[in-house]
């Protein structure tokens, strides 16, 4: 009876859900590219799971897209690698430069929100390298606040030892 009822949740659950149509190599479109978010994932996980060689080849085709055809998906297509693309190929400054361009009347509604969710990814990511980066200059001034003082302690702590050390023959004297 369990089991029945986990293949009715399934089967129900299976029913609601979307199918996705996978573009496996095959040129798509350029139509369907711009409004289809399934393809901007699945391009996006083809893309960043490439090896290094052929990720800058994938760059490089992009860069040329652009120069041939400025419209929204190709410069979208070209930011969201420089944006977030691994270490080779990302350059957010450009990104963020290439986003000021972006026209977002001529883009799908899609295309235009995942510019601006790019946009606010790359400031808050430079905002928090700002941040990391004020609060190691902190760090460091502090660092070494501490050890200027740990270095006066041992100093007050040898001019005591001095001073007791003088202190100890006079007062067995004394005595």
């Amino acid at each position: 009876m369990r089991n029945l009822l986990w293949i009715l949740v399934i089967a129900g659950l299976s029913a609601c859900h979307s199918t996705n149509v996978k573009h496996q190599g095959r040129p798509v479109p350029a139509e369907a590219r711009g409004g289809d978010e399934a393809y901007w994932l699945e391009e996006w996980y083809r893309v960043v799971a490439l090896p290094e060689d052929q990720l800058l080849l994938a760059f490089k085709t992009r860069e040329r897209d652009f120069a041939r055809s400025a419209n929204p998906e190709t410069r979208l297509r070209l930011v969201l690698l420089l944006a977030e693309g691994p270490q080779p190929v990302r350059d957010q400054k450009r990104a963020l430069e290439l986003l000021k361009g972006f026209d977002a009347r001529q883009a799908s509604d899609s295309t235009r929100a995942l510019a601006a969710l790019l946009k606010q990814v790359i400031e808050e990511q430079r905002w928090s390298i700002d941040r990391i980066a004020e609060l190691n200059k902190d760090v460091e001034a502090s660092r070494s606040r501490v050890e200027e003082l740990e270095l006066q302690l041992q100093e007050l702590t040898s001019i005591e030892q001095h001073i007791q050390q003088r202190e100890l023959p006079d007062s067995r004297t004394e005595q």
